[in-house]
């Protein structure tokens, strides 16, 4: 079987230069905070003229005001006063998490628990019967959902870089 002509024509400096440059894009979203790695990808897409990926990195840091995309669900466990966890709202469970990636990153870092509007409260108050105190979605929901926002631009910049 004989290697075909596209691959002949690389040099290997081809190969390195093509390698590197991979690895300073994983670097740039691996390494660094997704909130940091995100503003520099802005940066690069407006550099580029790619103004459906600015849009879309916009969104993940600042946040989305309407529905967001389907990776951005997440499990929640709802509370009473007292701390004890209220059954009976598990077809609540499934929130769509809203907050931009500026926002959950500063949460998990300084241990913070996100807080559902009152006005979703008092609903859940309402079907369960008792009072909902508060909605808890847990740091590794949080991670899970950055960690899934980190790899997906990360392929789309590898895609974009070729």
């Amino acid at each position: 079987m004989s290697v075909p002509e596209s691959c002949t024509a690389l040099s290997i400096d081809d190969i390195l230069a093509s390698l590197e440059m991979r690895l300073e894009i994983e670097e740039v979203c691996n390494i660094q905070p997704l909130t940091k790695a995100l503003e520099q990808g802005l940066s690069f897409a407006k550099d580029h003229k790619l103004t459906d990926l600015a849009d879309v990195i916009k969104l993940e840091l600042e946040g989305y005001m309407n529905q967001p995309p389907s990776d951005r669900f997440v499990q929640l466990s709802y509370f009473d006063h007292g701390g004890q966890i209220i059954d009976g709202l598990n077809q609540y469970r499934i929130y769509p998490l809203v907050i931009g990636v500026r926002k959950l990153e500063l949460h998990v870092k300084n241990g913070l628990t996100l807080i559902l509007p009152k006005q979703i409260l008092n609903f859940l108050s309402e079907v369960v019967g008792r009072e909902v105190e508060s909605g808890h979605i847990s740091p590794a929901e949080i991670n899970k959902i950055l960690e899934s926002i980190r790899n997906k631009f990360l392929r789309q910049f590898l895609i974009i870089k070729g």
